[in-house]
């Protein structure tokens, strides 16, 4: 997994980060594979018959693990939107299966999650420029050169 953007905030409602180029499938992947989780908004335009599905046209999973196995199995199904609780753990959305979105309620998880995702190279200095950057959308080169952007639309409209 290598994001081509990296968000961190802390809210009332817990600590978000969000990656650009993360696919539902890896951002699942950070999770244990027992972690309970229920699906709570779905849609995908390729998921067997259906032209467009949703959440009441999947079958249901107990954790993780049970998600990940049917969207290896199914291959791509063309998801648009994923919204998932994972209680106890926090929310995770994604969008075009090509953006991670998550709320967590440990911060310790949070930097797990971060550790896990950013390059090793570059990955206490991206962390330290996340966490007092809050709210920016931040890119780090293959050099390690970071730079900032107040909104993701400006972050599309430079990187376009």
């Amino acid at each position: 997994m290598n994001p081509s953007v990296y968000l961190y905030k802390e809210t009332d409602q817990g600590f978000e980060i969000y990656f650009g180029q993360c696919s539902t499938l890896e951002g699942l992947s950070l999770f244990d594979p027992a972690t309970k989780l229920v699906v709570t908004e779905f849609g995908a335009t390729c998921y067997k018959k259906f032209g467009w599905a949703t959440e009441n046209d999947i079958p249901s999973f107990e954790n993780v693990g049970d998600f990940v196995s049917f969207l290896e199995s199914e291959g791509d199904i063309g998801i648009v939107g994923f919204d998932a609780l994972m209680p106890e753990v926090g929310t995770l959305g994604t969008h075009d299966d090509a953006e991670c979105h998550f709320v967590l309620q440990s911060k310790h998880l949070c930097m797990s999650i971060l550790k896990a995702v950013i390059p090793a190279r570059y990955c206490d200095m991206l962390i330290n420029k996340l966490m007092s950057n809050q709210g920016l959308y931040l890119t780090c080169s293959k050099n390690g050169i970071v730079t900032k952007y107040s909104s993701f639309d400006e972050y599309v409209t430079k990187n376009a």
